[in-house]
């Protein structure tokens, strides 16, 4: 395994380069609130396809962007850093035209969108309004264990272990065939390189000081699933993202792991535009967000 590394370099929360690549993207909607999101680290943005029958194409515009070495963007290489997904995400905002908007990160982007909140509030730009964070790995990374990390490493587009990592990530319920078809998208989709490159990122980086320190203001979401692994479970989603952030509601489906997008797509759907449109003033996306008050909470 490669050694760690730490990743404390802030993203301008503007294009810094007119020579910068602009990452590959798709559109959904055309309501006037504005949503950039990004996939995990073994997916693309072709992971939300379950999703968007669900999304309100009325009230938000949708941007599924693909980080560097996957879908749209696997011809682009980098240092494959959060502060560089960062750095692409507000690229793209401003290639968009999008002065404020809201973001959505899952998994390993869940760390990135937390440097680009961090970024864009000491700033003091503030251009982000909300953010969702899916099943995410907190700033200080993935708590795992050194047979966990190993484990990871080795699975890096290999057919097998990738299979068991999906059906370990969905809590063991879901049928092989639901591993193939993700482990088969995965490869056709991704690079090894970029899987090496971020699994540093989200395994063996760690900006958490500086959230600390910084005190974000911006409101955040964090959704988790109850059938997910331990370090995506509600202690210590609670420990991290609730201890550092001024602003923040949980939300915890049953019958969801990592993938809520795959495994009750209509929820996730719901709870993602309850929290934006109680940001935006759209009340009917906002009417149900305090539902289910045993499994969503405000700090």
């Amino acid at each position: 395994m490669p050694s760690p590394r730490s990743d404390t370099t802030p993203a301008a929360p503007v294009a810094t380069s007119e020579h910068a690549p602009i990452l590959g993207h798709g559109h959904f909607g055309h309501g006037a609130e504005k949503v950039l999101v990004f996939h995990d680290w073994m997916g693309d943005a072709a992971n939300y396809e379950p999703l968007l029958p669900y999304l309100d194409p009325n009230a938000f515009t949708y941007v599924f962007a693909d980080v560097r070495g996957y879908g749209k963007s696997r011809h682009l290489t980098g240092d494959y850093s959060a502060g560089e997904v960062a750095a692409d995400g507000f690229r793209l905002a401003d290639k968009l035209g999008w002065q404020h908007f809201h973001l959505i990160g899952h998994s390993m982007t869940g760390m990135a969108v937390q440097r680009m909140a961090l970024d864009d509030w000491t700033s003091g730009a503030r251009r982000l309004k909300r953010v969702v964070a899916i099943t995410p790995v907190a700033a200080n990374g993935y708590p795992a264990d050194e047979g966990t990390k190993q484990f990871l490493w080795n699975l890096i587009h290999e057919r097998n272990l990738s299979e068991q990592g999906f059906s370990l990530l969905t809590g063991q319920r879901l049928s092989p065939t639901w591993s193939r078809f993700k482990t088969n998208r995965h490869f056709q989709t991704s690079t090894e390189e970029a899987l090496k490159g971020y699994y540093r990122m989200w395994l063996e980086s760690d900006f958490s000081q500086e959230v600390r320190q910084a005190g974000v203001g911006t409101p955040f979401q964090v959704i988790g699933g109850r059938q997910d692994l331990p370090g995506f479970q509600e202690e210590h989603l609670r420990k991290t993202f609730g201890a550092w952030y001024a602003s923040v509601q949980f939300a915890f489906i049953t019958d969801a792991g990592h993938y809520p997008m795959h495994e009750t797509p209509v929820y996730l759907a719901s709870l993602i535009e309850q929290f934006l449109g109680a940001g935006s003033g759209n009340t009917g996306a906002a009417a149900a967000s305090n539902q289910n008050p045993t499994e969503q909470h405000t700090r």
